[in-house]
């Protein structure tokens, strides 16, 4: 009987190890789960020391440069509408504003150009669409992405433009 005994309690002894490791082998994966799910929600894809920005340094990277400039491209820019539904003509005068000096200088510098491009664009404009306010909005979008687009060739400028405003718009 002393034998049986002896078998009873090693198994028990075993038993009791085993509930153990399995224990502290569920302890260690939950602690993994919240590490990993801290990681996640945190967004944290950067590795520590990398890109870090201090509060300062990320407001000036969002805050313009300066006061806005008002820049007017001149005279007012008349094309004929490609498409003509009820109005064959438009006419449009524009001025752009800018945050920086230089980006003043090279408007003036680059005018041509872009009264050129501003005029292909406008000759492709639907009248229906440009009558609504959606469409003026798209046809500004445009504009702007488009003078954008002239000013950075061959500068390191980045979004020079902020927007283009319709200071006369008519359509005949």
């Amino acid at each position: 009987m002393a034998e049986g005994d002896e078998a009873t309690a090693e198994k028990k002894g075993s038993n009791k190890l085993i509930v153990i490791l399995l224990a502290v082998l569920i302890v260690v994966i939950l602690a993994i789960g919240a590490v990993v799910t801290t990681l996640l929600l945190t967004g944290d894809d950067k590795p520590a020391g990398e890109g870090e920005e201090t509060a300062e340094q990320s407001e000036e990277a969002e805050e313009p440069k300066g006061p806005p400039i008002t820049v007017s491209l001149g005279d007012p820019i008349t094309v004929n509408l490609s498409k003509p539904n009820d109005a064959n003509v438009l006419q449009v005068q524009l001025d752009l504003v800018t945050r920086d000096p230089k980006v003043e200088e090279l408007i003036k510098t680059q005018r041509s150009r872009i009264v050129n491009d501003v005029m292909l664009v406008l000759s492709d404009v639907d009248s229906a669409e440009l009558r609504t306010r959606a469409g003026k909005e798209a046809l500004q979008a445009s504009l702007t992405e488009e003078i954008n687009r002239i000013l950075e060739d061959g500068t390191e400028l980045e979004q020079p433009v902020e927007n283009v405003y319709f200071t006369k718009l008519l359509m005949q």
